[in-house]
Formats: structure tokens, sequence, C-alpha cells
């Protein structure tokens, strides 16, 4: 009897830890790195379809190049996902000149879109860049055998 009274409490407070561990009140592990902040209220995407190619013009003010990512699916949904997390450096050169800056940096943000295109969209050959605030992209236009785009269906 001893035995079991020994490991009973052991074993309840592993059940007990695991119950915690479980319980949909705990955040979970990568909470910390994810941003639920909205997008910043002056960002905005312009389309331009041009009749070789598409260009989409993103405006991503706070946000930084090694915080967006592009991807393609089912080779016609182009996948924009922006995040900036909030600086906590409280050192004096972390300080921007620009005020704009500074506040969106310092309260983060989530930017994300997925635009379909038509089948004449090339997503293999997709480019960008950006420049700090703009996020550029060029989705060429397949070309049919007479030269001419290949209709949307």
């Amino acid at each position: 009897m001893g035995n079991n009274s020994l490991s009973a409490p052991g074993a309840l407070g592993q059940s007990l830890a695991t119950s915690r561990a479980s319980s949909p009140h705990a955040p979970p592990p990568y909470a910390p790195f994810l941003s639920h902040m909205p997008p910043p209220a002056d960002s905005w995407i312009e389309v331009e379809t041009t009749p070789s190619e598409y260009k989409l013009h993103i405006r991503l003010p706070g946000f930084k190049r090694d915080g967006i990512t592009l991807s393609t699916k089912r080779r016609r949904i182009l996948h924009i996902v922006a995040d900036s997390w909030p600086d906590h450096d409280p050192s004096p050169r972390s300080s921007n000149a620009n005020p704009s800056e500074s506040s969106s940096s310092q309260r983060g943000g989530h930017f994300e879109r997925r635009i379909s295109f038509g089948y004449d969209a090339d997503l293999v050959g997709v480019r960008a860049e950006f420049d700090g605030e703009m996020l550029k992209i060029v989705v060429p236009r397949r070309q049919g055998m007479n030269g001419a785009t290949v209709p949307f269906l």
C-alpha cells in the first residue's frame, strides 16, 4: 500500500501537468513569433495589366525585406505575406529620424493577400523587388502561338 501511495502523487502530478499544457487557455508555443496586428492603414495594392505582364505595386510601410514572403499555389495563386515585429531595442541608434517608420516598427503588423490569376499568368517567372516601402511584383503573361496572350478561362 505504501508503494501505491508513493507513485500515485507522481502520476497525478504528471497528468495535471499534461492537462495544463493542453489546456485551451494556455498560449501555443509559437505565439510570441506571430503578430496578429492588422496591416498598417496606409498599405495598399495597385494592379496594372499590360499585354505582356501583370504589375503589382504594394505599399508596405514599416516592413523589412527579410519579413516578406512570396509563394505560388496551383500555378494560379500568388500568396504574399509580410510580417513586422515591434522593435524592442531601447538603444539610441535604433531611433529613426522618420517618425512614421518608428511608430510602425514599434507596433508590428501582418499583411497577407492571395491573388488569383488567369491561366495566362506565368507564376514561375515572377520577379519582385522591395525598396523599403514599395513591393513591386511582375508576373509575366504567357503568349499564344500567334503572339496573343492566352485568354482567361
